[in-house]
């Protein structure tokens, strides 16, 4: 997350349903920052208001020292009995391979950001391997083609005719 605003709507949308009587709880957010910009992160650590923090993470999206939104970001993870990781821009990059290769889906560095701490979150068990997730991914991997090719290496290119096609498919299995 960078500024905050999106998990500030998922938690009032949680909320409105929960009021409704729609969800019996309002489901537990993870707020998920690189390692390399992490100002919501380390003022929940500290325990103190968000400071201007460093933007150096190749997840530029979401790269925000000076967070817009800091109160309602700060109070819909307090108030959902969640928390906050940060994850490094290697297990950013480890995220889009693996993302890519089990689901199909090319997710640029700041899009599968809330991936990996997910899968961190699993492996230090915060979350539990029983319970439910839904992850948002807020982008496609065509807006980093760069930080792509990083994670997986170039594309590859063929004519465009379906013979080279199947020959490349082919090869791959």
């Amino acid at each position: 997350m960078g500024d905050g605003c999106t998990i500030a709507g998922v938690y009032k949308g949680f909320k409105d349903l929960y009021e409704i009587g729609l969800i019996r709880k309002i489901p537990k957010l993870l707020g998920v920052q690189s390692d390399g910009c992490a100002p919501f992160y380390e003022a929940f650590i500290e325990d103190r208001k968000i400071e201007e923090t460093e933007e150096n993470t190749i997840a530029d999206s979401i790269a925000v020292g000076i967070p817009r939104n800091p109160v309602k970001a700060i109070n819909a993870v307090k108030k959902s009995s969640g928390t906050w990781i940060t994850v490094s821009d290697e297990e950013i990059l480890d995220e889009i391979k693996y993302l890519g290769h089990q689901e199909g889906i090319f997710g640029e560095p700041a899009g599968v950001t809330a991936l990996a701490g997910v899968r961190k979150a699993v492996k230090e068990q915060i979350i539990k391997e029983t319970e439910s997730v839904t992850v948002i991914m807020t982008g496609n991997g065509l807006k980093d083609t760069v930080n792509g090719s990083k994670a997986v290496g170039e594309p590859i290119k063929l004519d465009p005719n379906l013979n080279d096609l199947i020959k490349i498919i082919d090869e791959v299995k």
